[in-house]
């Protein structure tokens, strides 16, 4: 093969940098163009959904949507307001679909950080029910899943007493307590995990709406309307239908299946007395050994409000053993529900089912044997 010479060479480099240069221009032209002619919607064109309800009717499903609608001025300042619109259509995306014409404006769910469902509406088919809000509306799948016994429109168009929107109040709510209090956070991506894993239960926050009364002094137009919103109670989903958890047995529940949960526990003691306890951290631990599950909860508490008269030995000791003993009193009583509803709300066959694998029987909830153990150590702060 002939070796170019030194004035070849510098012809074909000079040859290959023109033709690098031309290929820069036509694609910089060609981005030029088409950014300009193809339209680009603004937010002003745009809901930006960041709560969705979703309610089961007899033809279908009532869909909410609150939204930040987002309006332009001629001084170039934007203003942001929150709406709520609702549709009734045979799909979700029906739904979805006529609340867009209502607005006129495009609706998107890349923003939505909370979901609120009511008790009929998990009746559906789990995945049919998310599957096209995630892969056709972009919904996130760590938009916060909770359920309602009231209509989801009136949780997302509740007043709160502050300037913040329902949807954002529950999800920091959610944050904030992250287990505690009987709150368990739960995801559009948990929730498919769990409903479709062996024991088919998922425990989620229930909220429920109590209009606050008139406080003295407060102008009439600023005292009505306002609500509260409270989360303590948990709906359970399973695969046989939902029922609600009270706050106490919820509380020991979210603590045994969940990690590093904080919130409250309130303790009665010998003598009449009591102790308000900050709960800084449960550590669960479930064993599956054959057909029989062991759990352990390890609680870590501070004290917050005292009522009564002991020693500082007498006081941690005795708060020790009884807040250990009413939290395994609880769990025991979560086992008992299970057992009674059918529904694996402590999760045990996904425990056994680990290790069995596909020799797990059908519908064996019954024949797995449960004990727990609970350590309560209460420190100085926390």
């Amino acid at each position: 093969m002939p070796k170019l010479s030194r004035a070849g060479f510098a012809r074909l480099r000079d040859r290959f940098f023109r033709a690098k240069w031309l290929v820069v221009l036509v694609v910089t032209a060609v981005l030029l163009f088409f950014g300009r002619t193809t339209d680009i919607r603004s937010l002003t064109q745009s809901a930006l959904v960041i709560g969705l309800g979703i309610d089961r009717t007899e033809t279908g499903f009532a869909v909410s949507t609150l939204s930040v609608i987002v309006s332009g001025s001629a001084g170039g300042d934007n203003s942001e307001s929150y709406a709520v619109y609702s549709a009734e259509g045979a799909t979700v995306s029906e739904g979805l679909d006529k609340i867009a014409q209502k607005m006129g404006l495009l609706v998107s769910l890349s923003h939505c950080n909370v979901l609120v469902l009511s008790e009929d509406a998990f009746s559906a088919e789990h995945t049919l029910l998310f599957k096209p809000l995630v892969t056709a509306y972009s919904l996130p799948e760590q938009a916060v899943v909770t359920a309602t016994q009231s209509p989801p429109s009136d949780v997302l168009a509740a007043r709160t007493g502050t300037t913040v929107a329902s949807a954002y109040f529950v999800q920091t709510s959610l944050l904030q307590n992250l287990g505690g209090d009987g709150l368990a956070l739960v995801t559009v991506k948990d929730f498919l995990a769990r409903s479709l894993s062996r024991s088919g239960c998922v425990n989620i926050p229930l909220i429920d709406i109590e209009e606050m009364p008139t406080q003295p002094g407060s102008e009439q137009g600023e005292a009505e309307g306002v609500a509260e919103l409270f989360m303590n109670r948990n709906l359970v989903v399973s695969r046989d239908g939902c029922f609600v958890m009270d706050e106490d047995l919820a509380q020991a529940l979210t603590m045994l299946t969940r990690s590093k949960v904080r919130g409250k526990l309130s303790v009665s003691l010998p003598g009449g007395g009591a102790a308000e306890l900050r709960v800084i951290n449960a550590s669960p631990k479930l064993q599956a050994e054959g057909m029989s599950v062991k759990a352990s909860l390890d609680v870590s508490v501070s004290f917050i409000e005292v009522q009564g008269a002991y020693t500082a030995s007498a006081l941690m000791r005795e708060t020790e053993k009884e807040a250990a003993a009413q939290l395994e009193r609880r769990i025991l009583a979560c086992h008992a529900l299970s057992l009674s509803t059918g529904a694996d709300i402590l999760g045990l066959e996904n425990e056994v089912y680990k290790k069995a694998g596909y020799r797990l029987p059908e519908n064996c909830l019954t024949d797995i044997s449960f004990s727990c153990s609970v350590t309560v150590t209460v420190k100085e702060s926390g």
